[in-house]
């Protein structure tokens, strides 16, 4: 019986992997190609290369539940066609005895996406993103308004156009506001330096507003007393979907504290943490296909029904994302939604197959 498992388990790994491989290297293609049309100052091609290798584990992530849906179809489907299939279930092998071999190596490679989320993930991604926003505003970086990263703290909205995962901030912009709104300060930056538990800005141009006049000073440099730290700063640069799981549960938790939205971060928490679930859904709808509706099809109509299938999936994932904000209901929802509709059409297609 190990035997057996170790066989279907190898043919269901060997194919999903084979489809992470195709997908990614697709994207990695169309990715790289996107980049070349923002080639600028020191971003060259080099850069842009360095740029698509380092995202191709996030978007390997990403695409894992369709790889694993299409791989399990791909995997089984050609069992199935050589009779495979038919033979363990001559031998006694029941349904879900299989289903039980065909999501050990799904497990593995869930477990295998989400330490690389967690800790890899994020890592890869900030360095991406500040070596981009640097290369790209080499000699520019405090007048380049194309690009940038915006936080708020209290009555302070700040922007910066590239940040670097050691701590250092380029092109800084802070924005001061009264009780009305009233803008009443701005103070830009070259750059600010983390050292020793505290910011030290270079370069500084402040223009404080009121009602009678504007007055402007600049220094050479300055003390920046702010909450920010280069850990809690790092998920300014990134979006939602990059962070690591329990950096999206401070960050929101920070925003809580601030009194501000934290909604777009929930959704993207709950999205990770149950993303394991919605593979296994998605495998075992596609399993269900192969024991039943999509037995006797051939290779190619599997794999259509399955890249269909994925889609679907996606759409209803995303759709039930914004509906949650606009008609208030828990994020979690948005994510459950679709693995519980998945789910329970695989195991009911399963059962009546068994």
């Amino acid at each position: 019986m190990n035997r057996l498992d170790r066989y279907v388990g190898r043919n269901i790994l060997m194919a999903t992997l084979v489809v992470i491989l195709v997908i990614v290297g697709l994207d990695a293609i169309f990715t790289l190609v996107d980049e070349l049309d923002q080639l600028k100052g020191g971003y060259g091609f080099t850069e842009a290369l360095q740029f698509m290798a380092l995202r191709l584990p996030r978007r390997a992530y990403e695409y894992m539940p369709l790889a694993a849906l299409i791989g399990c179809l791909a995997g089984l489907g050609s069992m199935a066609a050589n009779s495979e299939l038919t033979v363990m279930r001559a031998a006694g092998l029941s349904v879900g005895r299989i289903i039980w071999a065909v999501l050990k190596p799904i497990a593995v490679l869930m477990l295998a996406g989400l330490l690389v989320a967690e800790y890899a993930i994020p890592v890869l991604e900030r360095i991406a993103q500040a070596q981009k926003a640097v290369a790209q505003g080499q000699g520019n970086v405090l007048s380049d308004r194309d690009r940038g990263y915006w936080h708020r703290e209290g009555d302070q909205f700040m922007r910066f156009t590239a940040v670097e995962p050691n701590g250092v901030l380029h092109g800084i912009s802070i924005f001061s506001f009264d009780d009305d709104m009233n803008l009443t300060r701005v103070i830009e930056a070259e750059r600010a330096i983390y050292q020793r538990g505290e910011w030290q800005m270079q370069n500084i141009r402040d223009m404080e507003i009121s009602e009678l006049q504007t007055s402007v000073t600049e220094e050479r440099s300055r003390h920046w007393d702010s909450e920010l730290t280069p850990q809690s700063l790092s998920v300014v640069m990134v979006e939602p979907r990059d962070m690591s799981i329990s950096g999206l549960y401070r960050y929101a938790d920070y925003l809580s504290r601030q009194g501000l939205n934290t909604d777009n971060y929930m959704l993207s928490f709950w999205k990770k943490v149950t993303q394991p679930l919605g593979t296994f859904a998605l495998v075992l709808l596609g399993a269900s296909f192969i024991f039943g509706p999509l037995r006797q099809v051939t290779a190619g109509s599997r794999i259509f029904s399955g890249i269909l299938v994925g889609l679907i999936y996606k759409y209803l994932e995303e759709m039930l994302a914004p509906a949650s904000i606009v008609f208030g209901f828990e994020p979690i929802l948005a994510s459950l939604i679709p693995i519980v509709l998945s789910g329970g059409l695989g195991i009911y297609l399963l059962r009546r197959a068994g």
